[in-house]
């Protein structure tokens, strides 16, 4: 049904309302978003809205993402697999050879850290009551802009702009993530005076290089997160 049709595009990341339409060839009608604000009320779908900068006030563009992590799991890598479930021979230690492993997972440890960003606040000394935006951040390709898209982005009051890059591999990060943040910074449309820092989120180790370099304000192992209670 169109539920399950939308819930299975998100599966595979992001996506605004009109990819939404044109991929499923929905029509961008007042149903279809009822069908999206229905996943919203189920807790399975969150609408993130990315904002002006300037101004701190959020802006109409928005994507959709799938919230639950299992339901995305489910999806990609047992609902196909069920019939062998069923029957007791499916071998589960070979899911990490299936395809887009890595990319899923990295899907999904970026949903637990946006589900958890308060984790990310406590690492980062910041309160509620200094955050004037944060949100998965995308900016829009225009005749004076370049478009980029951040994993998430933290803005304070105090013009502090924190620029989280979000990276999950299985192997230690390696410095080609610099070069990668550095371009989306570049492309990022800020006002004049604002600080801006970027932040590396990690969950496998990073390599010695990398700290070597000193290019991230911060680097946050969110594994220690999910081994604390």
């Amino acid at each position: 049904n169109t539920y399950k049709e939308i819930i299975r595009l998100l599966a595979g990341g992001s996506c605004d309302l009109k990819t939404i339409c044109v991929n499923l060839q929905m029509q961008q009608t007042g149903t279809t978003s009822e069908y999206l604000t229905d996943l919203i009320k189920s807790g399975f779908v969150i609408r993130d809205y990315t904002w002006k900068i300037n101004t701190g006030l959020d802006s109409k563009l928005s994507k959709f993402r799938l919230k639950d992590n299992y339901l995305r799991f489910y999806l990609k890598y047992i609902d196909k697999h069920r019939n062998k479930i069923d029957r007791g021979i499916f071998n589960f230690k070979s899911l990490a050879l299936l395809s887009n492993w890595e990319t899923i997972m990295g899907l999904q440890f970026e949903n637990l850290v946006l589900n958890n960003r308060h984790k990310i606040w406590q690492s980062l000394n910041l309160t509620p009551d200094l955050i004037v935006c944060d949100n998965p951040y995308f900016q829009r390709k225009t005749n004076k802009q370049s478009g980029c898209q951040i994993d998430y982005l933290i803005q304070t009051k105090y013009n502090n702009l924190y620029i989280c890059e979000i990276k999950f591999s299985k192997n230690e990060i390696s410095t080609r993530i610099i070069p990668e943040v550095a371009n989306k910074i570049a492309k990022l449309k800020y006002p004049k005076g604002s600080s801006v820092r970027s932040i590396l989120i990690h969950v496998n180790g990073v390599q010695d290089e990398v700290i070597a370099q000193d290019y991230f304000a911060n680097i946050i192992d969110f594994s220690t997160y999910l081994s604390s209670p």
